[in-house]
């Protein structure tokens, strides 16, 4: 991996009101429990302002190794988790500016 292809991505989610602690435990359960090819690191946070808001912010080798990983999520029914959300999670594919 070079540092040129590596990219940070930024994934946020917002429970529905009542299903907050599910929607947390969703997202801990996905992220520790699929296979990620690709991963570098994943740490996740709860606004404190916010107690239904929750991020994750994930490094990946790549562009590629990520929206793999995304095609992967769609087809092993990442459905069940959002059905706990306001809204669909909204991801930001970040690459730091030198």
């Amino acid at each position: 991996m070079s540092s040129q292809d590596a990219v940070t991505v930024l994934i946020e989610i917002h429970a529905n009101d009542g299903q907050e602690q599910q929607a947390r435990d969703s997202l801990l359960h996905a992220i520790q429990t699929s296979e990620k090819p690709g991963l570098v690191s994943s740490t996740e946070y709860e606004d404190l302002d916010d107690p239904g808001a929750f991020y994750a912010v994930q490094a990946w080798e790549s562009m590629d190794a990520f929206h793999a990983h995304m095609k992967d999520a769609a087809e092993s029914g990442m459905n069940e988790a959002i059905k706990v959300l306001r809204e669909p999670p909204k991801t930001a594919v970040l690459r730091a500016i030198d």
